[in-house]
């Protein structure tokens, strides 16, 4: 693949790396704009946010607010913005979706600022129910999908258990057993019978 964020993923080509896991990577912008300005990628390849699957962007936001967390630790940071550029009419400059985080500082000359539009109250109206109708389907979040249960690795678990506890059980038993002494029928141990009967040969003449 061509993807360039990918062959970071895959280490293909150089990067300055400061966090990863199972879903997601994390490097330092190779084109920052402050000291501190940090990329969060999925480690599979998904061009834009709406074929990032939900459980996938939860994580990686999780992240951003770890991130965002380690630059105020770090760097001494202000502020920090996260920001996404999805589309090209946003600035997204490659086919792989990502997050951005930068540290923010006084005086650093960054602005992001815009200049407000003025809509008439219609036009909110219009723009309000329109959304709406789109974000009835928000509350049908995709969940990971549970990884397959291995029957094999389980019964083999259940089987070196057993073989485990059989021991101790063993042991067990027999421990009762040679604690337990048999009693006689008449109630009368075999110790008790030998003292009677010297003390009956005691007394013969």
């Amino acid at each position: 693949m061509d993807c360039i964020i990918c062959q970071a993923i895959e280490e293909k080509i150089p990067t300055f790396k400061v966090y990863e896991d199972e879903k997601a990577v994390a490097f330092l912008s190779e084109r920052p704009a402050s000291k501190g300005h940090v990329i969060i990628v999925p480690r599979q390849h998904y061009p834009i946010l709406e074929t990032l699957p939900d459980y996938i962007a939860g994580h990686m936001l999780v992240i951003a607010n770890k991130i965002s967390m380690a630059l105020f630790e770090a760097f001494g940071a202000q502020g920090t913005n996260i920001i996404v550029h999805n589309g090209g009419a946003a600035g997204q400059d490659t086919a792989h979706f990502m997050i951005h985080v930068i540290a923010r500082y006084a005086d650093d000359r960054l602005n992001f600022q815009w200049q407000p539009r003025q809509l008439s109250e219609e036009q909110m109206a219009t723009i309000e129910l329109s959304l709406k109708e789109q974000a009835k389907s928000i509350g049908n979040f995709e969940n990971e999908k549970p990884k397959p249960i291995d029957l094999d690795r389980i019964r083999e678990a259940e089987v070196v258990g057993s073989e485990k506890k059989s021991p101790d059980k063993q042991e067990a038993k027999e421990g009762a057993k040679e604690g337990k002494k048999e009693e006689p029928e008449n109630g009368i141990s075999s110790r008790q019978e030998e003292n009677y009967l010297i003390r009956q040969l005691r007394r013969m003449p």
